[in-house]
């Protein structure tokens, strides 16, 4: 059995290292999410799709490193943070709006003039 891991692995050496999959598209995505966060939680959305795509490139790299290219590896790496950090901000906005809508009132939040009657009610 060890005998065939070693042959494997020494296969895989003679070969070029490919870059993974999904390493460009999660870094893009990611981007994305950080860009997309204020939309509503459409960076939510792009987050979630950033790491279930970098979770299956991760096992994949894990798995075999020898096999893919460390700037793939890195990319997948940068694509994973800016998706937590989009997930941080979209989560914060959300629970913003939540509370805005709470204290507020959906109705006044969507009239401008109400809004800044509100606001100068408060002053």
């Amino acid at each position: 059995m060890i005998e065939n891991t070693t042959q494997e692995q020494s296969h895989y050496s003679n070969q070029p290292q490919i870059a993974l999959p999904n390493a460009t598209a999660v870094l893009i995505l990611g981007i994305i999410s950080i860009v997309s966060c204020c939309c509503y939680g459409g960076g939510l959305i792009f987050a979630i799709i950033t790491l279930v795509l970098a979770s299956k490139d991760q096992k994949r790299y894990l798995a075999n490193p020898q096999m893919y290219t460390p700037g793939s590896y890195s990319n997948l790496k940068a694509g994973k943070i800016c998706a937590y950090i989009a997930l941080v901000i979209c989560l914060a906005y959300i629970v913003f709006i939540i509370v805005m809508v709470g204290t507020i009132g959906w109705e006044t939040l969507r009239d401008p003039e109400a809004l800044k009657a509100y606001f100068e009610s408060m002053q």
